[in-house]
């Protein structure tokens, strides 16, 4: 039985596209998580600090309020300091540009795919270089992301899910 080898490159785009697509919703969703927790610790010391007075003589005159502000002053340091440590913003910069690299190299998959569509009779040697070329980028991009400790169970079955639920509206359009 003889086979095409141009089957055997779908196979490989398709493998590689389904990949490269999970590892995409995934950068998205830490991205996001990393810029909720960015943008929390933000605006609790932007309450603590910009009228820490005012509201600390405000707090301190209504004696139902004054355990309110060493706990609010307290949580804001805690997690200003938590910020600092796990480095927050160099995370959020790294998941950016991971995520748009990772979003250009799905699209260069898609591209190869549509022109292997277009032309059905495409010349092997040249898509397979092609397609070994995207999958090196692919090894770059996957080595250049660091072991992220927001990353869980729940973010890696939402991305499977959203990559299969795609997948699945392509086929049936």
């Amino acid at each position: 039985m003889v086979t095409d080898p141009r089957d055997a490159i779908w196979a490989e785009a398709y493998q590689l596209h389904y990949q490269v697509h999970y590892a995409v919703q995934i950068e998205h969703q830490l991205l996001s998580r990393w810029v909720k927790l960015d943008s929390t610790t933000r605006i609790m010391l932007a309450i603590a600090s910009a009228g820490s007075a005012l509201a600390g003589l405000i707090f301190w005159n209504n004696a139902s309020y004054t355990v309110l502000w060493p706990l609010l002053t307290s949580a804001s340091t805690l997690l200003a300091i938590i910020s600092k440590q796990l480095n927050v913003i160099e995370r959020v910069k790294q998941h950016t540009a991971s995520a748009s690299g990772m979003k250009t190299l799905k699209i260069d998959v898609e591209t190869l795919m549509v022109r292997m569509r277009i032309n059905t009779r495409f010349p092997i040697v040249l898509f397979e270089r092609r397609l070994l070329a995207l999958r090196e980028r692919f090894r770059a991009e996957l080595q250049s992301t660091d072991f992220d400790l927001l990353l869980t169970r729940g973010i890696r079955q939402a991305a499977q899910s959203a990559v299969d639920a795609e997948i699945k509206n392509r086929s049936t359009l």
